[in-house]
């Protein structure tokens, strides 16, 4: 008899999930203990898996649109990981919130403090409570360093070597703690980290910078009772960001009604933006008239949907014969580049018709902001406005870029494989005040 769950994996399959992919999800959902059903992050599965996280990410996703899983937007503090706000719909995040345990204000950027989760719908398989000790066991999320007791009125000195990164510490049932931020940088001289209990609360006294390397905890214990302390590392694991998200063509595809609330921004660090125009377009209907002209536009949105896809990038919008795209990591987005040119100079051959179709191409990596616009997820500022008018300086059959999106090593490397020539200049930008260092690259052989 077939279960719910194998009907949604069939289904899942006909969209193009792989085999391989839909049984690890039915083990997963079938076989694992309550806590790991909630808050999944495909990337740490695909991981565990040994697969492609694009591949994986795609299956939660539509695994969401099947029913088989609910996504969840959550707040994610910068010192402890945890998610001081969650909730199932984008239009009710708030780029702020406040992280009672670390008592401390975040400010939600998309793509360093908003992640992206899957819990198992309670039609597929009834998620029951589980408590905060549970859950942190269960997903592996801490590293106990040391567990040590503190007798009442008493204070205790104890020594660490550590490594950088997010620390708490807590009594053992994790009802009582504080975090600490251990600094990657080596500590110039000995450190001594002051903590008082009173019964009720952790409190770190001498509150300041703590860096990697050896250092003394000293807790003092002012309640009537002894305490059992643990320190603890937090682990970090791969997670999914808004901003990456976005730049995914399959949440563009499945999840377009998943909106900013309108009265909300969120900033955006770093990002990719890409706009790609036709040479010619206007010339093109002129000659070749609408319907035939038509015709070979709808080929080129297709063939450049279908790049961006390919290169881990988003299409975010047409406009008119324009299109803008965005790439969460530089390597993808110059490949992404250099595939749309040979892409068109394939198609062009293939279909020897009348006119070719010959696109200019232009991209920024900046910080941004994240908005609805046109009932849409969209960005604006002044990286998607520098990335427009890059655009601008194509002739065709080309790829401009700003020199600071150059500089980045993956990004020459691509290049330099490519064997193009680069020619570098500085450009006025319209309504942007300083010149800026350009880039603009064409093959070195006549095509």
């Amino acid at each position: 008899m077939t279960t719910l769950l194998g009907e949604k994996l069939i289904a899942l399959q006909k969209l193009g999930v792989s085999e391989e992919v839909g049984k690890r999800l039915q083990t997963h959902i079938e076989d694992s203990d309550q806590v790991r059903l909630r808050d999944i992050s495909p990337s740490r599965m695909a991981d565990e898996w040994n697969l492609p996280r694009r591949e994986v990410l795609e299956a939660f996703l539509y695994g969401t649109r099947l029913g088989i899983f609910d996504l969840t937007w959550n707040i994610r503090c910068p010192s402890c990981k945890g998610h001081p706000a969650q909730t199932k719909e984008l239009t009710l995040l708030k780029p702020e919130a406040y992280c009672h345990f670390c008592q401390l204000d975040v400010q939600a950027s998309f793509d360093e403090a908003v992640e992206v989760s899957f819990t198992v719908n309670d039609n597929i398989r009834k998620i029951e409570p589980v408590s905060f000790n549970e859950y942190v066991s269960s997903w592996e999320l801490t590293d106990a360093r040391a567990t040590f007791n503190v007798e009442a009125k008493s204070a205790q000195k104890k020594g660490f070597d550590l490594v950088g990164g997010a620390y708490y510490l807590t009594d053992t049932t994790f009802n009582v703690g504080i975090p600490l931020l251990i600094d990657h940088s080596p500590a110039q001289s000995g450190q001594e980290l002051q903590v008082s209990f009173d019964g009720e609360n952790l409190t770190i006294v001498n509150a300041g910078s703590f860096h990697s390397g050896p250092l003394t905890l000293k807790v003092t214990n002012h309640s009537e009772a002894p305490v059992d302390l643990t320190l603890a590392y937090r682990k970090e694991y791969p997670w999914t960001s808004a901003a990456q998200i976005a730049s995914t063509q399959s949440f563009r595809d499945l999840f377009s009604t998943e909106l900013i609330s309108t009265d909300e921004t969120f900033s955006i660090r770093n990002l990719v933006i890409v706009f790609t125009d036709i040479k010619g377009s206007t010339a093109l209907y002129e000659r070749l008239g609408d319907s035939d002209a038509y015709f070979l536009v709808k080929e080129h949105f297709k063939i450049l949907t279908q790049r961006v896809r390919k290169h881990n990038g988003a299409v975010v919008k047409t406009i008119g014969d324009a299109v803008m795209a965005t790439f969460m990591v530089s390597a993808d987005a110059i490949e992404a580049l250099f595939d749309m040119q040979q892409a068109f100079d394939e198609f062009n051959a293939r279909e020897q018709t009348r006119d070719d179709i010959i696109i200019k191409v232009g991209a920024h990596r900046g910080p941004c902001i994240a908005v609805t616009s046109n009932d849409r997820l969209d960005y604006f500022g002044r990286t998607v406005n520098i990335a427009a008018r890059v655009q601008g300086l194509s002739s065709g059959q080309d790829i401009v870029f700003t020199k600071s999106f150059y500089d980045e090593p993956p990004v020459q490397e691509i290049v330099d494989s490519n064997a193009w020539q680069a020619r570098h200049f500085q450009a006025a930008l319209r309504g942007i005040e300083d010149r800026l260092d350009i880039v603009h690259l064409r093959p070195r052989a006549s095509r």
